[in-house]
């Protein structure tokens, strides 16, 4: 058996007849009845990698799972429409079905029966009518009701007190809501609430061409503007069978590991800050505020907004450009693998993150935890050599797995992946091809396909649907957020005090944005 069949294997052993859409990409259709049958057999060899619905005006319900086997760059979409609004939970057979599920009900009133705790996952609408089904209301339920009858976790006892934390906080964290249960210092249980700044960006996207909703991409969250986007734009070109100049391809893997490079700065910035080292930190924040002003200098945005078209880059670095960044990369392998070392041997540093909000790898690869996040629970998976795109066949580069699984791991997974993005960047420099064909505009075609990157907290998975007029008719955007929002709650509670919470934030470094979308 080779590795290209194992996706076609695993679903011939559920039943299901598949079609190839793209080489890449197997699209079948499960008759609703046989859902649960079908998709817990593809679950025992397949990892979830979304799970959403589709709701039309006048058309049934639609469920859609993505599924990726490991080791196959193959991608399986299984589609499958429902007469009532109602499916079988797949829950009990996956945990990270939990949330899609619980988001399916919540956005779609569509119910996941059997499903054990459907409760709402963002804050409640200021009205009775979800704000992303609008006219789609298929749900009978009056979502205020729902999120007043569930209450939070109860914990009792003598010395237990509710410490509330946010929405609104100082600084530059998001809005989100935590309220930790403590018994003296200890954290108990972490109930969170998401989705203070919900903006139904998908339901914007529909009606309008897809180089405009690249737009709405870019705004999903600002640390990852141009992995989304990208994520969108590789799905909508797929869909409209658009093929991309290999200039351009370098040029957008180059601004991704630009991205990516900035982000894991910050990150560890603000790793260096909670643990009290505000030099540190100031460092590496400077070395952020040098990486964000190349990105500017290269594409007139400091967070690489306004460079993506369909088909296209909106520039390519000249060559001068080029030269700069190499010297201005040849500079921060020098200062990274410095301040790194410093940060290894200050124990300060090392000894609160050892064994802070740790994450079991069996509970990680339950949830398919994505990112550094998955990676430092031994998840050896990313996108950028599993389901190769854009200019990475053309790098080399490691994928750096950790498998401690406390926030110690996550910062060498971070630490670790900043020094392979550099050397990629490098690669692409030094490799940068020549005499590239100009892009062709994309032809206008209904169609649906998935587009994927690997954004920098981990992967970034869109699915587009066009109409006849090559139109968006339907959006799913999951970043990266989506996934590793589940366990947080549960790394908080494995042991922390109320001390170690900035640390364990800062570790996570997972946004709101990507998830209030």
């Amino acid at each position: 058996m080779t590795a290209a069949s194992n996706t076609r294997v695993a679903a011939a052993l559920a039943g299901l007849e598949v079609h190839e859409e793209f080489t890449d990409e197997l699209v079948a259709v499960c008759p609703e009845q046989d859902l649960e049958l079908k998709l817990g057999t593809l679950l025992q060899a397949a990892g979830l990698a979304d799970w959403f619905a589709t709701t039309l005006a006048g058309r049934p319900p639609r469920l859609t799972a993505v599924l990726e086997v490991p080791t196959d760059p193959t991608w399986l979409v299984v589609h499958a429409d429902l007469s009532q609004p109602a499916f079988p939970s797949l829950t009990q057979t996956s945990h990270a079905a939990s949330w899609y599920e619980r988001d399916i009900l919540e956005m779609h009133g569509l119910v996941p029966q059997g499903h054990p705790a459907p409760a709402p996952l963002r804050q409640p609408p200021s009205t009775g009518e979800n704000r992303l089904r609008g006219r789609r209301h298929l749900h009978t339920e009056d979502p205020e009701q729902r999120h007043k009858a569930v209450g939070g976790p109860a914990v009792t006892g003598q010395g237990v007190f509710r410490l509330p934390l946010g929405p609104v906080r100082s600084g530059p964290q998001e809005s989100g809501g935590f309220s930790f249960m403590s018994g003296g210092e200890d954290i108990v249980v972490v109930d969170m609430t998401l989705g203070f700044k919900f903006r139904g960006i998908e339901r914007m996207a529909e009606g309008h061409p897809p180089d405009e909703v690249i737009q709405l991409a870019e705004r999903l969250a600002g640390i990852s503007s141009f992995a989304n986007a990208l994520a969108f734009t590789r799905a909508a070109e797929r869909a409209l069978g658009a093929s991309v100049p290999p200039a351009e391809e370098f040029t957008r893997t180059l601004f991704a590991e630009l991205e990516r490079v900035y982000s894991h700065l910050g990150t560890i910035s603000r790793l260096a800050e909670a643990t009290g080292l505000l030099v540190a930190g100031a460092q590496y924040g400077l070395l952020k505020e040098e990486a964000l002003r190349a990105a500017g200098r290269l594409s007139g945005h400091r967070y690489l907004r306004g460079v993506l078209r369909l088909g296209s880059t909106e520039l390519v670095p000249q060559e001068v450009d080029r030269r700069w960044l190499h010297r201005q990369v040849t500079e921060w392998v020098t200062h990274t693998k410095r301040l790194r070392h410093l940060l290894q041997e200050t124990s300060t540093f090392v000894d609160r993150l050892e064994s802070t909000a740790f994450l079991r790898p069996e509970y990680a690869a339950e949830h398919n935890l994505v990112g550094p996040v998955g990676r430092a629970c031994a998840i050896d998976h990313d996108v950028r050599r599993d389901h190769p795109y854009g200019a990475y066949s053309q790098v080399e580069f490691q994928v750096p797995v950790v498998a401690d699984g406390d926030a110690k791991a996550r910062y060498q997974v971070h630490a670790l992946e900043l020094e392979q993005s550099l050397a990629i960047i490098t690669q692409l420099l030094e490799k940068w091809p020549t005499n590239s064909p100009p892009p062709s505009p994309p032809s206008v075609r209904a169609g649906s396909a998935l587009g994927w990157a690997e954004a920098p907290g981990g992967q970034a998975l869109h699915f587009v649907t066009l109409d006849d007029e090559g139109l968006v008719s339907r959006w799913r955007a999951r970043p990266p957020a989506v996934v590793n929002w589940h366990p947080f709650a549960h790394a908080c509670a494995s042991g922390n005090n109320l001390t170690d919470y900035p640390v364990i934030e800062a570790s996570f470094a997972i946004s709101h944005a990507e998830f209030d979308r």
